[in-house]
């Protein structure tokens, strides 16, 4: 096998989450050569497939053994080979976007909120606000979500991590938003990243410009291209 990160390197955005899962614990590389790369995230965790062809595409799908199983996909013009190995599944295309730096983001405060750790008291208001499992959720709080809180202790907003990595699980409450709200949590979650010696990033499912708004206003760099979230 070749270094994958002579392949992902060449698009920082696009592959962002593939570099950060290179600085993960447990991911396995399991195919890296000039016509692609495949990794398992995590070791256990979602596959992440890159291909510049589509016969890379069926190569890297077919060691998907499992039927059951959680894929990113890039790029969308190879979805019909990767269906055509492992059958049509539930798909979320995104952008993704990724921190290009290495300097941390100056941490705004916002004035009437304070910013802190959520605890197990927040899980079933973010269970409300969030259409996710609670097992997961609670997961998520464990790993280290935070909150954005008003004068009378009420919880306005919340940003986190995904299982895979990325940042994300953000919700402001509709009449805390155009406060700065979404940009203070976003700061932080990124200096996180950063401290770890991870890097940064979070998807976008194409459509929500809100969010690409933003992502922009972070001053993270937006792929061009889309990655496809599989689910089956």
């Amino acid at each position: 096998m070749k270094d994958p990160k002579t392949y992902l390197e060449k698009d920082f955005a696009y592959h962002a989450d593939m570099l950060d899962a290179l600085l993960t614990e447990g991911t396995k590389v399991l195919y890296s050569e000039e016509d692609g790369v495949m990794l398992r995230i995590g070791g256990k965790g979602p596959y992440a497939i890159s291909a510049n062809s589509a016969e890379a595409m069926t190569k890297m799908a077919k060691l998907i053994e499992k039927d059951r199983y959680m894929a990113i996909i890039r790029p969308l013009r190879f979805l019909p080979e990767f269906f055509a190995v492992k059958g049509a599944a539930e798909t979320m295309p995104c952008y993704q976007a990724a921190y290009p730096s290495d300097e941390r983001k100056e941490e705004k405060e916002v004035p009437g909120i304070t910013i802190k750790p959520l605890t197990m008291e927040q899980l079933r208001f973010v269970c409300d606000h969030y259409d996710d499992d609670e097992d997961y959720i609670k997961s998520r709080i464990e790993y280290g979500m935070i909150g954005a809180f008003d004068e009378d202790g009420n919880c306005a907003a919340f940003v986190g991590f995904h299982g895979e990595g990325a940042m994300g699980l953000l919700q402001v409450l509709p009449e805390y938003r155009r406060r700065g709200i979404g940009e203070a949590l976003e700061a932080r979650v990124i200096n996180r990243r950063l401290s770890e010696g991870r890097i940064p990033y979070d998807h976008v499912v194409v459509g929500n410009e809100k969010s690409m708004a933003l992502q922009r206003k972070s001053g993270m760099a937006l792929s061009e291209k889309i990655v496809t979230w599989v689910f089956k």
